[in-house]
């Protein structure tokens, strides 16, 4: 089974089982992570919020995950954007923005990237702040740069960790973090 598989497998049992809100996705390949994760979230949802840590940098993550121009490079967060059926809402969980949605039942909320907030006591207080007012069916953070974390406190306030590993779609990443001695 390939990487990929197992990790559509795992996201959408998580988006099954109604005792789970909370998941973290860890891993190496940035862009499977968000890829699998909002495909997945496309199956279950029509309605969700993204919460980013660097609004610049969103649209980009997004269009580079699916190979093509799903939104425009400036993102706005009081603009609602289209992606494949969901509606979404993308804003900042790091700036202070007008409305910080909090979902509801019917909706989920993706934080991405948080790699961030990990490593700065007053930023992951803020995050987890902001984890126990969402309001979302599910939230899943998605996780970036992971050699650089060096603290994996929030594993312990979340309901399920998934590692999505990468070691038969793209083993290339593997073989580049091992030969620079990231991992």
């Amino acid at each position: 089974m390939s990487d990929a598989k197992k990790a559509i497998d795992t996201i959408l049992d998580f988006l099954s089982d109604d005792t789970k809100k909370l998941l973290l996705v860890k891993g190496y390949d940035d862009i499977a992570k968000l890829k699998v994760v909002l495909s997945c979230l496309n199956k279950k949802f029509d309605r969700g919020i993204i919460r980013t840590s660097s609004m610049p940098d969103i649209s980009e993550f997004v269009n580079r995950a699916f190979n093509k121009k799903l939104l425009p490079n400036a993102i706005k967060s009081t603009t609602v954007y289209k992606l494949g059926k969901m509606t979404v809402n993308i804003n900042s969980y790091v700036n202070a923005t007008k409305s910080n949605p909090r979902g509801n039942e019917s909706t989920f909320t993706v934080f991405f990237p948080v790699q961030t907030v990990l490593n700065d006591s007053k930023r992951y207080a803020a995050l987890l702040t902001e984890l126990e007012s969402t309001n979302s069916r599910k939230v899943i953070l998605i996780t970036t740069n992971d050699p650089s974390i060096d603290k994996w406190d929030i594993e312990n306030n979340v309901d399920e960790v998934y590692f999505y590993s990468v070691e038969e779609d793209n083993p290339q990443i593997m073989i580049n973090l091992r030969s620079n001695g990231a991992i």
